[in-house]
């Protein structure tokens, strides 16, 4: 097992550089019925200009995407397990905030996790894949506000070649990752074969 120093952008209202050790068990993320390995991204430099609207720091409280019908509200945001290993949400009916990048709105790359499915049937994020390009998305966060992004990619990597730099690295604007799993589930090892994420962008 190896350990590796991650630096992540933690915002316009905070723009100082969290370090949070993660164990790398295998390249990319791996979900699992209540488990996941987040890779720990590169360091990667600050960014002092925005390239588009950023919000202050608040943490989420609802998210709603009106293309797949879904409005969910998020559980206690997610840190790490005790063993270095990323937590995903609990529950399979919420989504989780990933606390050690910037909120939902703030300059930089804010991270939601969310299951597609577990043993009783689909999950929060199990139409997940269905959203397309400028497709809406809304996080409502705890100071009232929202933030309005919309998406501009979606892409399913096999979990040996996560995107880490492209999901956590640093943005010249407010970013937002939805990640899910997707392909085949194999029993035999309680993980599927990939990941699905959409990128999104706040334009409100």
């Amino acid at each position: 097992m190896n350990e590796r120093l991650t630096r992540m952008l933690k915002g316009h209202s905070r723009m100082g550089v969290a370090l949070v050790f993660v164990v790398l068990l295998i390249s990319g993320v791996l979900f699992t019925h209540g488990r996941s390995l987040v890779e720990a991204p590169a360091e990667t430099n600050s960014i002092e200009v925005a390239d588009g609207p950023i919000m202050p720091e608040s943490e989420p409280t609802i998210l709603s995407i009106p293309k797949i019908n879904l409005e969910t509200t998020f559980e206690q945001p997610l840190g790490l397990n005790s063993d270095n290993t990323a937590e995903v949400p609990e529950g399979y009916t919420q989504v989780g905030w990933y606390m050690h990048g910037p909120t939902p709105g703030e300059l930089g790359p804010a991270v939601i996790f969310g299951h597609v499915d577990s043993y009783q049937g689909p999950a929060v994020f199990f139409s997940l894949g269905q959203l397309e390009l400028n497709d809406d998305i809304y996080v409502t966060r705890a100071d009232g506000s929202t933030a309005h992004f919309v998406v501009t990619e979606v892409e399913r990597n096999e979990q040996s070649e996560f995107p880490t730099r492209k999901v956590y690295g640093d943005l010249e604007y407010a970013g937002l990752r939805l990640i899910t799993c997707s392909g085949t589930f194999k029993k035999g090892e309680q993980r599927y074969t990939h990941n699905l994420i959409v990128y999104a962008k706040l334009v409100e």
